[in-house]
């Protein structure tokens, strides 16, 4: 029982281990998914969705006018007017303005719809360009990892031909110190051994290079741990060539590709643009109101002297300045409540004072362009020159678009053949190699014509590889061009 236990628990242990192990190996959907959360490029085209879209909402709310409430206090000196009368005065005191303004626009000839749907359009091109730059970027991870995978399987060789060497050199050396052979077949080989070395270490430069540029399409730290998971690239999934000829690809490229997708949009939004820029080349009716009122607070002390018929606390009233030393004071209907010595006059209450200065205004408002600078007919015409532009681009894109498919396909038809060529001559360079092995171990071959087989058999195998890799990842564009995503 308690054998069970201990090899239970070893064996959770060791799978936990070759789990974590697992993990920490990079294929390519985990390079895929980590990009599309982390790279620069997605981001930023995110943000700039976004923006459009804040437009596109803005663009909305503004067919519904505006409403703009304010008030204002402030201290007045010296000669004024009363805000609450419109009388000059020459006094210090304490005034209050509340004003409420809203207007909306009744017909602009559509010009305001037009730049909504205009926005909105762009909006939505803007959210097609992510997936275009997610495709891009998945088509580079692709790519990046492919050439990562193509040094690693060149380190892994390269390593393989130094081990032979240093295999057959030691047994030269054997075959030296026993007399059997000459001194200059080891030196020979002590050469090539060097020349062995340099490219190992030259090659994983190269893929530690390629490691980091990989690195930099995830927006991966660069001293972060990173190990790619090596599948044999025999096992990589390939569609066959014959499905995947280049007049099919276009035909669904062109329904389906986002770059179409987005630059029909861009038409469009530029075309309801011209709509806008036009509506505003003709007259625009508004419709406006206003409520309003004020308050004024004589900051001087009250001090009512020859205290005969005083104005009633709270009633409205004007101030006036008469002749002599004489003040005279009004009611609001013209007749004199108080006539006197100077005084310092008292203040209706605050809220009688808002109350009976409240004034409300409604109207329309007819704006007519007649000049201004030409600008207005400027815009219209660059908005239809921009319409040019967005189809321009459109032609351009799918131009482009197909000269990549029919490139991609034809490359990939010559580097199969390269692929199948390269074989033969593998299996061609392999025989001589071990013909040549066994005629040198017997003495029947120099060192020279042994180390040329060596190497040819290690070119033949680079080779086959470089083509191997560039058949599948241009198949791998094809694929991308079908709509068929990128799998490996």
């Amino acid at each position: 029982m308690r054998t069970t236990k201990i090899l239970t628990l070893f064996l959770s242990v060791f799978l936990s281990f070759l789990n974590a192990a697992a993990q920490d190996k990079w294929d390519l959907r985990r390079c895929v998914e980590y990009a599309m959360a982390n790279n620069i490029s997605i981001k930023q085209a995110d943000i700039d969705s976004r923006t459009f879209q804040l437009t596109y909402e803005q663009s909305k709310w503004a067919q519904f006018g505006t409403a703009q409430g304010s008030t204002s206090v402030g201290l007045n000196f010296g000669r004024s007017i009363d805000p609450t009368n419109n009388i000059y005065v020459n006094q210090q005191g304490l005034s209050q303005q509340y004003s409420l303004q809203v207007g909306i626009t009744l017909f602009n000839w559509f010009a305001l719809r037009r730049a909504r749907e205009s926005n909105q359009y762009n909006y939505q091109a803007q959210v097609v360009n992510i997936d275009k730059i997610k495709n891009d970027v998945t088509l580079n991870v692709a790519a990046g990892y492919l050439q990562a995978l193509l040094a690693k399987e060149q380190v892994t060789l390269a390593n393989t031909k130094l081990a032979l060497t240093a295999h057959q050199l030691e047994n030269t050396r054997r075959l030296v110190d026993a007399g059997s052979v000459p001194e200059l077949n080891a030196a020979e080989l002590e050469v090539q051994f060097a020349t062995d070395t340099s490219a190992v270490i030259s090659a994983q430069e190269t893929y530690d290079i390629d490691n980091l540029q990989l690195k930099a399409i995830l927006n991966l730290d660069a001293a972060a741990p990173f190990d790619l998971d090596t599948p044999p690239v025999e096992t990589i999934p390939v569609e066959p060539i014959a499905s995947l000829r280049p007049d099919v690809v276009y035909a669904i490229a062109v329904g389906t590709f986002p770059q179409q997708k987005m630059n029909d949009l861009r038409i469009t939004a530029a075309a309801k643009n011209v709509d806008y820029n036009r509506g505003r080349l003709y007259p625009t009716l508004s419709a406006f109101g206003a409520l309003g009122s004020n308050f004024f607070n004589d900051l001087r002390q009250i001090n009512f002297v020859n205290t005969g018929y005083q104005p009633t606390p709270g009633f409205p009233y004007a101030f006036n300045s008469g002749t002599g030393n004489k003040d005279t004071v009004f009611s609001q209907t013209g007749h004199t409540v108080y006539s006197g010595q100077p005084f310092y006059k008292a203040w209706t209450g605050y809220g009688s004072q808002l109350s009976n200065n409240f004034g409300q205004q409604v109207g329309l408002q007819l704006n007519v362009p007649i000049f201004n600078g030409n600008s207005a007919r400027t815009n219209y015409k660059k908005a239809q020159l921009n319409v040019i532009t967005a189809k321009l681009t459109k032609d351009n894109d799918l131009l482009t678009l197909k000269q990549n498919i029919y490139q991609a396909y034809y490359n990939a038809v010559a580097s199969l053949e390269k692929f199948e060529a390269n074989k033969k001559a593998v299996t061609v360079a392999e025989r001589s190699f071990d013909l040549s092995t066994k005629r040198y171990n017997i003495g029947m071959l120099n060192t020279i014509d042994y180390l040329t087989n060596q190497n040819n058999l290690f070119t033949a195998r680079i080779n086959v590889l470089i083509a191997q890799y560039d058949y599948v990842f241009r198949m791998k564009v094809l694929e991308y061009y079908k709509g068929l995503g990128i799998k490996l």
